[in-house]
């Protein structure tokens, strides 16, 4: 049995309301499905990113994995999380690989932006 995929990648978060309207809003991510309360799901370029309010065996809202999303123009994104009253961090340069910089979301979770070196 190999392991085929990714399937998705998800957070727990307190308010699934409050956390939809970053992604879907803010961030401009496409609403794939969404299990009102329970999960909401989101589609990058063919890739699944989820939020899903917290269960039995999953770990509390702002303790999990950070999603990082591929974006053309760090300094439009940083400015736009800015302007929604968000506190990006500096963008780190990693050479020419590219540059990143990150910023949680409604529930302290990490969300980091990439983008490659020109």
């Amino acid at each position: 049995m190999a392991i085929r995929k990714v399937a998705n990648a998800y957070y727990v978060v307190r308010d699934m309301d409050r956390s939809a309207r970053f992604y879907r809003d803010v961030l401009g991510l496409e609403v794939k499905f969404a299990d009102p309360g329970k999960w909401t799901q989101f589609d990058v370029a063919g890739t699944q990113i989820a939020i899903a309010t917290p269960a039995p065996g999953q770990p509390d809202p702002g303790e999990n994995a950070t999603v990082v999303l591929e974006v053309d123009d760090l300094d439009a994104m940083q400015q736009r999380l800015r302007d929604e009253g968000m506190t990006p961090s500096e963008v780190i340069a990693m050479g020419s690989h590219g540059s990143f910089f990150t910023v949680r979301d409604p529930d302290g979770n990490l969300v980091q932006f990439f983008a490659r070196a020109g």
